[in-house]
């Protein structure tokens, strides 16, 4: 933080020294067929990973995006219409984030997972991108919370049980049921979350999803939308899951 750290020393007969020059970027950009989205991918810090990119997460990116969008509204909202994608190297265990129209991609995680779990990361992180529920902040003058469970559990609903169902990530099976709760988020969340809409309301990801965006989320909605309470749709989701596998209910009390 001084003037001298702006001013490079050198002999004056010495050779001139070489600058250290950025690697070249290595992005590809692409938009929908309509052109109504664009989006950027940069691979420069793993241009390893551009050739699955350009054959392999582009065209689910371009296909999908515009899905979860029509899948989501809200009135007055329009989604983003330009995405950001960039690989990381600094981002520890974290495998993907969203920060507005932003997703930053751990380059660890993604080379080892082209065949497992990468495009199913980056459609949940996606979804975040189109809830957008920062904006009931601004939106409404009292807006009430919407709580992580139905953020979280809404993402990893349209990754698990509409993009890529086959993998059936998000089962309830022996193994998980004893702590299966409908708010423990994520996959477990997005298991209730299907539940109730074959069950119950065909409509709920776009209800619950204009509830959280608009600040006004509330548990008697549940009744409004299910004629049942959430603590009862819960209730009712483990024990059909508990048929299912043939697990009698424990002793009440």
């Amino acid at each position: 933080n001084t003037f001298l750290s702006e001013i490079d020393v050198t002999a004056s007969k010495a050779a001139q020294p070489s600058r250290i020059k950025p690697p070249e970027p290595i992005v590809t950009t692409f938009t929908t067929a309509d052109r109504k989205f664009q989006f950027s991918i940069d691979a420069t810090k793993a241009p390893d990973l551009m050739p699955w990119v350009e054959k392999e997460l582009s065209p689910v990116v371009k296909e999908w995006y515009p899905r979860m969008v029509a899948m989501m509204p809200s009135d007055g909202y329009t989604a983003p219409d330009t995405v950001s994608i960039e690989f990381k190297d600094d981002m520890g265990g974290t495998p993907a984030y969203a920060a507005g129209n932003r997703l930053s991609l751990s380059i660890p995680f993604f080379r080892s997972q082209l065949t497992g779990e990468a495009k199913g990361c980056v459609i949940h992180e996606l979804v975040h991108v189109i809830q957008n529920y920062g904006l009931a902040r601004r939106n409404n003058r009292h807006p009430s919370p919407t709580p992580g469970w139905v953020t979280e559990g809404i993402a990893d609903y349209v990754r698990w049980f509409l993009f890529e169902p086959e993998k059936q990530g998000a089962r309830i099976t022996r193994r998980n049921l004893d702590s299966a709760r409908y708010d423990a988020s994520y996959r477990v969340s997005a298991n209730f979350l299907d539940w109730v809409v074959r069950e119950h309301d065909k409509d709920l990801l776009q209800k619950l999803n204009a509830a959280a965006r608009e600040g006004r989320y509330d548990e008697q909605l549940w009744i409004q939308w299910t004629g049942k309470p959430l603590g009862d749709l819960g209730d009712l989701w483990l024990k059909h899951h508990r048929e299912r596998l043939g697990i009698a209910a424990g002793p009440a009390g």
